[in-house]
């Protein structure tokens, strides 16, 4: 477990080792279509797109994240944050889960889980102004209301998971938009 006191401060040099968009996505080996599907679908809002790129004209701001192509939360994810990203002008570094375990330790969910993807913000001084993990609320408050269901439905645990993937895929374009709301809404409203 990491604590605060136990954290490594981001540089300009260490953001430099990370990854583009384009040169991570050039290194996926698992789900390659999926993320270019989520990315060329996603469309993030013009007033989200417009308030990043307020936000980083005021206070500056560096984006990293952490993920694997294997994780079908970072299948989701990733494309949102780099499509933003893209949009507003904003420097992203993308970090290998497995290959930056500092970092990945830094964010771990709940203080123990190795949960991916991670969205961290910095403003241009190389101070952290939040971190987002995994998924948003929606997602899992879903995902814990279908399990109940499914459970009152008699489906053993060992056979909720393909049917929860199934289902949600009606529900990823709207868990993208949720992710985006959280960043604007749980991180960045609290620094302005």
């Amino acid at each position: 477990m990491t604590t605060v006191a136990e954290r490594q401060t981001m540089t300009a040099q260490r953001f430099a080792e990370g990854k583009t968009w384009a040169q991570w996505a050039a290194g996926i080996e698992a789900n390659k279509a999926k993320f270019q599907q989520n990315y060329d679908n996603f469309a993030p809002k013009p007033d989200d797109v417009a308030f990043f790129q307020a936000f980083a004209a005021k206070k500056g701001l560096k984006v990293i994240a952490i993920g694997e192509d294997w994780c079908p939360d970072v299948v989701r994810g990733m494309p949102v944050i780099a499509k933003l990203c893209a949009l507003a002008g904003l420097d992203l570094a993308i970090f290998d889960r497995d290959k930056n375990m500092d970092l990945t330790n830094e964010f771990l969910w709940r203080h123990k889980f190795m949960c991916i993807p991670v969205v961290v913000f910095y403003d241009g001084e190389w101070n952290e102004l939040g971190h987002w993990i995994e998924r948003p609320a929606a997602a899992y408050q879903w995902t814990a209301e279908l399990r109940h269901t499914l459970r009152t439905q008699g489906v053993k645990e060992e056979e909720m998971l393909p049917l929860i993937r199934d289902r949600r895929a009606g529900v990823e374009m709207d868990w993208m938009h949720d992710s985006v709301r959280e960043w604007r809404e749980q991180i960045l409203w609290r620094v302005l």
